[in-house]
């Protein structure tokens, strides 16, 4: 497929964004992230509001999930063909209307469509980066890409906590109200900021999906930054689903109060993201990449042969964030150094086989606890990054693109 041809727009500044543009894409990444992770915290008084069978409370976040997935494989291709300041802008004004149907909902039905369309429309934190990254130079492309990637850790540690202390002062339909309400505040105070995209292209829709297999044949960075994030993402989940079970299981008997402080450890990696970013921009993403991985193995050694310990824990979760976030960081920024006509519909194939990578890493999570318990799962990670490891340390296939 030959590449569409992009038509400059003439309001793209050649400087690219400012520092208070890029802190306010940063700021509409963790609201609109945000938005489909309130849910967490909120699922038991969401059950007793609705009177929720134990099978019905698990179809909550699975309906959410596979609807966030559905928006980025079917919405975020637009980019490549769309203003991306006007779909941001659509979408987060989309989540907002979407929180309030949450907040409003009479019925669990009702509740289950628009916690879908919430997910549906939860794309602006997969085309923010991209945006961004078209609007700066590349020697700034790795600091700016850690900086929005920072603005998303802290969109979930937001959900996670501070829609939990809401929910306990005045219900659950208060946190989604008030959160609607912050995420409209801050769109409309950086929306005029924004400029427009760099780059359209005069594609259609159905080609623009049509592509997406072609993307994946013909671009083996593509290949190789989707089979790495599917294995981190996967392992950074197989920590939290296990991490529940150990701490609140025979082991140590603690509640779920303790899962939420190891969560606030997810502040450390928020942190490091632009630094590393920075050491992106200086020493290329291939590195920082292998770099991140090795800390995360190390992460699951730590785990597993201290994992006695609640401070070994405590900084086994530190180390495989800083790696798993250094690895996404690393991959989006050499992603968005390939053909920019191409750049939303190749994070579009990144994301969704991040999400694939989730959905089976999540499975075999649970048969190694069923099997070998912690330590069965600690194996299931060294095996899962030591492969990713493998997989960036290829000489060939372009793992080494800087």
């Amino acid at each position: 497929m030959a590449p569409e041809k992009p038509v400059q727009d003439p309001g793209h500044a050649e400087s690219g964004l400012s520092p208070a543009t890029q802190r306010g894409l940063a700021l509409l990444c963790s609201a609109s992230i945000a938005g489909v992770y309130y849910l967490q915290p909120l699922l038991v008084a969401i059950s007793g509001t609705f009177d929720l069978t134990g099978a019905q409370v698990g179809l909550v976040p699975m309906i959410t999930q596979l609807a966030v997935g559905l928006g980025v494989l079917f919405l975020l291709p637009l980019g490549d063909a769309r203003d991306n300041r006007r779909i941001v802008i659509g979408a987060i004004a989309g989540q907002s209307a979407s929180m309030l149907l949450v907040a409003w909902s009479p019925t669990f039905e009702v509740f289950l469509l628009a916690s879908a369309l919430l997910g549906f429309l939860t794309i602006a934190p997969y085309l923010i980066p991209p945006y961004a990254s078209g609007l700066t130079s590349p020697s700034a492309r790795g600091r700016v890409t850690g900086l929005m990637v920072q603005g998303f850790i802290l969109g979930i540690l937001l959900a996670r906590s501070a829609g939990g202390f809401v929910a306990a002062a005045a219900g659950w339909r208060s946190a989604y109200c008030l959160a609607a309400f912050a995420t409209l505040l801050l769109l409309v105070t950086f929306a005029r900021t924004m400029p427009p995209s760099a780059a359209v292209n005069r594609v259609s829709y159905r080609r623009l999906l049509a592509s997406l297999p072609q993307l994946v044949a013909r671009e083996p960075v593509l290949r190789s930054a989707t089979m790495t994030q599917a294995l981190m993402f996967g392992t950074f989940g197989s920590l939290w689903i296990a991490l529940s079970l150990h701490i609140q299981g025979a082991a140590f008997g603690l509640t779920s109060a303790a899962v939420g402080f190891y969560g606030l450890l997810g502040l450390v990696s928020a942190g490091a993201a632009p630094q590393c970013g920075r050491l992106i921009d200086r020493f290329g993403a291939a590195n920082i990449a292998r770099a991140g991985i090795a800390l995360t193995l190390g992460a699951w050694c730590i785990l597993l042969f201290f994992g006695h310990s609640l401070g070994a824990i405590g900084l086994g979760i530190v180390l495989l964030d800083i790696g798993a976030s250094s690895t996404h960081i690393a991959k989006q920024t050499t992603l968005f150094a390939l053909r920019s006509e191409n750049r939303t519909r190749i994070v579009t194939v990144y994301i969704v086989g991040q999400y694939v990578g989730g959905g089976l890493l999540a499975f075999l999570t649970g048969l190694a606890w069923a099997h070998g318990g912690w330590p069965g799962v600690c194996w299931l990670g060294l095996a899962t990054v030591a492969l990713a490891l493998a997989l960036n340390s290829a000489k060939r296939g372009g793992h080494n693109f800087k």
